[in-house]
């Protein structure tokens, strides 16, 4: 098993920080799109560009993070999870096994990341954040990450703990959709704004045999 990574410590803000600005930065034309390796999905993702917003709606126990998982497993620039999971933790070697590139992802646990983690927002250092079922996160929260997003040519993944509908709209975000596993078979993701089929199914053996 690969050894794990300082960024799973409980360590504070500014530790986390200053060990990301460490690492050696990624070439400029690497990791500014999204790319998984499946074809199918790779389509949907196909326009977005730094400075977008893609909402998610992921129920919990329908195993839906696997497909947000899929675009950490080649040469990610330095990103960051924020996760707030109603007392789950992180585990490691469960990454791992997925083939997720861990030493350039970042772990952090906050229920009201803009008001908890501001200074995060306010640089360059992470270029993919995901903001993982927040317990608060207001219409002026999602504006300023928006804005914030643009300004540093960031991708923000905001995971919402419930699927979404397409009579709730979401301005800020370009692309919108709900990921789920349907049995042992499949994945199907669901598109609910942006460009690409409506609905559509991807093999399990796909997502889970993506890394090897």
């Amino acid at each position: 098993m690969a050894s794990i990574p300082v960024q799973f410590s409980d360590t504070s803000l500014s530790d986390h920080l200053v060990s990301a600005r460490l690492l050696s930065p990624t070439r400029s034309d690497q990791g500014q799109l999204l790319h998984s390796g499946i074809e199918s999905l790779d389509r949907v993702f196909a326009r977005v560009k730094p400075g977008d917003l893609i909402e998610w709606g992921i129920p919990p126990g329908l195993n839906g993070r696997l497909i947000p998982l899929q675009f950490l497993k080649r040469q990610i620039p330095t990103s960051v999870w924020i996760y707030h999971h109603h007392g789950l933790g992180i585990f490691a070697s469960s990454w791992i096994s997925h083939g997720v590139d861990l030493q350039r992802l970042f772990f952090m646990r906050s229920a009201q990341p803009v008001k908890e983690l501001r200074p995060l927002f306010l640089e360059d250092t992470f270029k993919r954040i995901i903001i993982d079922s927040p317990k608060k996160f207001s219409k002026g929260d999602l504006a300023f990450v928006s804005q914030q997003a643009r300004k540093y040519r960031q991708i923000v993944f905001l995971i919402r703990h419930y699927f979404l509908s397409p009579k709730q709209g979401n301005p800020y975000a370009s692309l919108r959709l709900n990921t789920w596993q349907v049995g042992r078979g499949e994945f199907s993701l669901q598109v609910i704004k942006g460009h690409g089929a409506d609905k559509f199914t991807m093999s399990a053996q796909q997502v889970y045999t993506n890394h090897e």
